[in-house]
């Protein structure tokens, strides 16, 4: 009985195996209906964990991740303490979403094989999409402790410090990758950017300039040399930049509203209003190109333009919410009996926006029942009938307030 079932065993094991290569061999060509149906025939002989594997892997590659998260649970069930299966688990989370499961799965692979390298590397590339970027960043640092040669290590651990704000520590690690990897364009921007949080001027233009030798004729690298230039205010430089890229891109407003602000502080004030007049025409609202149409025409002694341009920028300087808030204040300072306080706050949120007419109600209230001024009280109650109109919504009580008050100063006569 012994020998048949050894017998029986020896004659399944190459079965399985030869199976198990005809499965692989189906999966080599992308014949994944056949390679299925081979697996799924095994399958309902008997349960494997590396069959259902296989069928996750064969559902991965036809776009079936749900189905394939599935299948490589069924794995798991069978094979618990199996790393590349809970790899593969967390790469299917994290493409479905679900970043804490992924999290969850690379973490339990790495408590089985703690000295695999890019089972870490996979947890820090998802704690960088997580924006989890300390714990990042402690993950690359563990890496680079073992391995400090690998290019793709180092490419991410730099990332990880420029993400976390580290940007001293960026500088460092972006500066040592790029001589592995002198043709990664992303490493000189973030340097570049890196090096600015630190002021170092010097340093960011260095690898801009690297970038734009590398990458000649680049339309990022390009536009963000010429922004940087315009927020050094080297504007002679910006306008050259500018120039040059609008030359050989499409551009925007924004582009050629900072060229036409270069023009203007490089002393080509009619130019600067020829460029700025074209971005007045597309947004004749933005208070930056009113005020420098107003400053180039100040400087062209064109007034009655400059005061056009220049009162109506100050008008739209001010964000919409802001007398609202100055509303909100002059109220809050009601409640706490600064009367004073109030009233400066109310007239500045209608100084603000004279739409806001039930203010001047508000005002002329604060001046009467608090024994303030009665006369300004007055006033403020005849202005704001004459000012809201007919759209007054306390129309009656400031007419009855008003009588109500020539009647008291009559008396005090």
């Amino acid at each position: 009985m012994i020998q048949k079932t050894i017998l029986c065993f020896l004659l399944i094991v190459p079965f399985v195996s030869f199976s198990q290569g005809k499965i692989d061999l189906l999966i080599l060509n992308k014949n994944y209906s056949g390679a299925l149906k081979l697996i799924d025939s095994q399958l309902a002989q008997q349960s494997d964990a590396s069959l259902f594997f296989k069928k996750s892997t064969v559902l991965k590659k036809q776009m079936l991740y749900p189905e394939a998260l599935q299948q490589l649970d069924e794995a798991l069930k069978l094979d618990s303490l199996n790393a590349d299966y809970l790899d593969e688990r967390a790469s299917l989370c994290e493409s479905l979403g679900d970043y804490d499961s992924a999290v969850n799965s690379y973490l339990e692979a790495i408590a089985l094989q703690p000295g695999d390298l890019l089972l870490k590397f996979n947890l820090g590339q998802t704690y960088i999409r997580m924006s989890e970027y300390m714990k990042a960043l402690k993950t690359f640092e563990q890496i680079y402790a073992v391995d400090s040669l690998n290019m793709m290590y180092n490419k991410y651990y730099a990332l990880a410090a420029y993400k976390a704000l580290k940007h001293k520590k960026a500088v460092e690690l972006y500066e040592n990758y790029l001589i592995q990897n002198p043709g990664d364009l992303s490493a000189y921007l973030n340097l570049a950017n890196a090096y600015g949080e630190l002021k170092n001027e010097t340093g960011g233009f260095k690898a801009l300039f690297l970038a734009k030798e590398k990458f000649p004729n680049n339309r990022i690298v390009d536009l963000k040399l010429a922004n940087s230039f315009f927020a050094s205010r080297k504007y002679d430089e910006a306008c050259r930049f500018y120039k040059e890229y609008m030359a050989k891109y499409d551009t925007t407003m924004p582009i050629l509203m900072n060229y036409g602000i270069c023009l203007y502080q490089t002393k080509n004030e009619q130019e600067a209003i020829n460029v700025l007049e074209e971005c007045y025409s597309v947004n004749p609202n933005d208070p930056y190109i009113n005020f420098y149409l107003g400053v180039s025409h100040k400087k062209l002694a064109n007034y009655d333009l400059a005061v056009k341009y220049l009162d109506f920028a100050i008008y739209i300087s001010h964000p919409d919410f802001l007398p609202e808030m100055y509303h909100h204040l002059g109220q809050v300072y009601g409640n706490m009996r600064e009367f004073a306080k109030s009233i400066e706050a109310l007239g500045k949120a209608y100084e603000l926006d004279d739409r806001k007419v039930e203010v001047l109600f508000e005002i002329a209230t604060t001046y009467e029942e608090f024994n303030f001024n009665s006369t300004m009280a007055l006033n403020y109650y005849r202005t704001y009938l004459l000012e809201a109109g007919e759209g007054a919504q306390n129309a009656d009580y400031a007419l009855t307030r008003i009588n109500k008050i020539k009647e008291e100063m009559f008396f005090e006569k």
